[in-house]
């Protein structure tokens, strides 16, 4: 990984002596305090709030550090570049096939010593959390109106000194799950930078632009060639430019292979996303589950009219129906096709609508406000944190998943097992 300004470091399991037993002590209460993110290593939006929060965070005296997790055997690509942190650490590993608790031990030896806050967003942050006491508040990023996080949630409520939700509808299912929890649970919309680059004005073919991984069970996106084979059936004439990679790739491009115009860019860093925004006139997202879907703001920031799908979680908060974009029902190809014929029917129209999306998204998103009431919780740290609990132990993993079994025994037993 390449440093920036001296501030980056590569390590990976190394970042400080070995803490000992799963159950380390409270770090030193007299070193200095810290934010601590951690974030796996791959691109997607959960990457990029953490990179606007770091990139735009107000002088506060506290150090900011990035821990990115990255685990071998996934095939999402990697982020791999510097953040705007004061240090940062990527953390290897191989789960399943080594040792849990080895892999916790190796995450909990980078975080930087002293108080502060501690924030996770998926298991292996929140398992760690459970068996190391940083001496650090833990608070918990959802990043998704599913079960998944909301289970997340529950299972680790002992060791969870705050919650943020993204959206309306995150917070009120985590209140509705931790009721005894509702005042540490808070609504935090994230922010994004204001693009430079604006869509302008186009009277030739409408731009059609999707953004985002290509996965057709949470983001839906084979419902995309058929919603271009019933424009094209309706005489509409578009232009598509897809961004991203994904599990589904392949299978997209065979369905989509009747139109040999489509755009192909591959995975793009936000940076270029931002730039390809510029350049489109409708943003289409035909997803079936989001927590708050930051492609979606970041098109509407540059101008760009979203046609997205209907969802509970974060598109009515940001997404008004005939103003700043339109909503169709989740699944529903024909009225996806429907609302982008108008569109193309009415230009004018269009033009007003991505206006209104980008001055919505400068006036309740942009990042130099919204890094203020994040930074406002973390302040908070002292009056938050709890020392773990004595004596509880959650379970994770199988058997082998003990942590006084060494994990070359571990991943010896568990690849010998593979073996045909």
């Amino acid at each position: 990984m390449a440093a920036a300004g001296g501030r980056c470091r590569d390590a990976v399991s190394r970042a400080r002596p070995v803490l000992g037993d799963d159950r380390a002590g409270v770090a030193p209460m007299t070193a200095p305090a810290s934010v601590v993110y951690v974030v796996p290593d791959k691109m997607g939006g959960m990457m990029n709030i953490i990179a606007n929060l770091l990139e735009y965070r107000r002088p506060d005296g506290v150090g900011h550090h990035a821990l990115l997790t990255h685990n071998h055997l996934h095939t999402d690509t990697r982020f791999a570049r510097p953040l705007a942190a004061d240090t940062q650490t990527t953390v290897e590993y191989t789960l399943p096939v080594e040792n849990l608790h080895a892999v916790m031990r190796r995450l909990a030896r980078a975080v930087p010593p002293g108080s502060g806050v501690y924030v996770a967003g998926d298991l292996l942050d929140l398992a760690t959390a459970s068996v190391h006491d940083f001496g650090r508040a833990v608070i918990y990023m959802l990043h998704g109106d599913s079960d998944y996080y909301y289970d997340l949630a529950a299972k680790h409520d002992a060791v969870i000194h705050a919650f943020i939700a993204y959206s309306r509808r995150m917070h009120e299912r985590l209140v509705a799950r931790l009721p005894h929890r509702a005042g540490t649970i808070f609504h935090l919309p994230y922010g994004i930078p204001l693009p430079a680059g604006v869509a302008r004005a186009n009277h030739g073919r409408l731009r059609l632009a999707f953004a985002g991984r290509l996965e057709q069970g949470q983001k839906g996106v084979f419902d995309l060639p058929e919603i271009d084979r019933l424009l094209a059936a309706q005489g509409v004439a578009v232009d598509w430019t897809i961004a991203g990679g994904g599990p589904d790739e392949i299978e997209l491009k065979r369905r989509w292979a009747f139109n040999p115009n489509v755009r192909w860019l591959g995975v793009l860093s936000n940076a270029e996303v931002i730039m390809m925004y510029a350049t489109q006139d409708v943003f289409v997202l035909p997803t079936r589950v989001e927590g708050f879907p930051v492609a979606l703001v970041e098109a509407m920031g540059a101008g760009v009219v979203p046609v997205v799908s209907d969802i509970e979680s974060g598109v009515p908060e940001v997404v008004v129906s005939a103003l700043t974009g339109e909503r169709p029902p989740v699944g529903d190809v024909r009225a996806f096709a429907q609302a982008l014929a108008a569109l193309d029917g009415d230009r004018p129209r269009l033009a007003a609508m991505g206006a209104a999306a980008r001055r919505s998204i400068a006036e309740r998103f942009d990042i130099r406000d919204r890094v203020a009431d994040y930074q406002a919780l973390y302040a908070r740290w002292r009056e938050l944190y709890r020392p773990l609990a004595a004596g509880r132990h959650l379970q994770y993993g199988s058997r082998l998943d003990q942590p006084w079994i060494p994990n070359a025994v571990v991943r010896f037993v568990r690849s010998a097992a593979k073996r045909p």
